[in-house]
């Protein structure tokens, strides 16, 4: 998949795809529950460098 194209895909879209749900994301790449809730629901921002790398992460699968 090319750089490009991640950027245009948000956490909640790439873990969808995989069919994770958001416990399984947070546990396996070590991101607090609450955090991973606050990006998708846009009470926080997450940062865009660290989005683009965990939605890489989770279209290469686990």
């Amino acid at each position: 998949m090319e750089c490009k194209e991640t950027d245009k895909v948000t956490i909640e879209e790439a873990r969808k795809q995989q069919g994770m749900s958001r416990r399984e994301v947070s546990e396996w790449l070590e991101i607090p529950y609450r955090t991973l809730t606050n990006w998708e629901n846009g009470v926080r921002s997450c940062p865009h460098y660290i989005e683009k790398l965990i939605v890489e992460k989770i279209l290469q699968g686990k």
